[in-house]
């Protein structure tokens, strides 16, 4: 019959692992090895992941904004949510408000100190419009012309 004490440190002793005796040694070295597996499984998805991500940024984070936004649209809102949430969102409404009215109005007066009015600015941009259709109506007349001269060059 052999020791398995000697047995064991015969193994240590050629340099190789000593084979488990009980189950608990049994059960903790399939743990660890499902642990070591499991972690390199995790280590390789969070490596493939990052890769999609450095890659594909804008996509990664627009598909991030819209899985957050049917999560929350899922989602019911509780009655203390609402009770919570309620001021902070009147603030914001408020805040927003005043934020636009002041771009609005800073906006305007820096316009007005340019000499720029609602009047001057519709009708420069009407200047604008009809220079542009000139451009477009002569480059096509030019276009036309160009062609009709390849086109007699070609013919002689």
């Amino acid at each position: 019959m052999t020791d398995p004490v000697s047995s064991t440190h015969g193994a240590k002793a050629q340099g190789k692992a000593p084979a488990p005796q009980s189950t608990i040694e049994k059960t903790k070295l399939a743990a660890t090895h499902a642990l070591d597996t499991a972690r390199d499984g995790a280590r390789d998805v969070a490596d493939r992941t990052a890769q999609v991500i450095d890659s594909n940024p804008l996509p990664v984070l627009i598909g991030g904004v819209v899985i957050g936004a049917i999560a929350g649209a899922l989602v019911p809102r509780s009655r203390r949510e609402a009770e919570l949430l309620a001021p902070v969102g009147r603030r914001l409404r408020a805040t927003t408000t005043d934020a636009v009215q002041s771009a609005k109005t800073t906006g305007l007066a820096e316009l007005g100190a340019l000499g720029l009015s609602k009047g001057a600015l519709s009708e420069q941009g009407g200047k604008l419009v009809g220079g542009i259709l000139t451009a477009l109506a002569t480059a096509g007349s030019a276009a036309i012309t160009a062609s009709r001269e390849a086109k007699a060059k070609a013919a002689e």
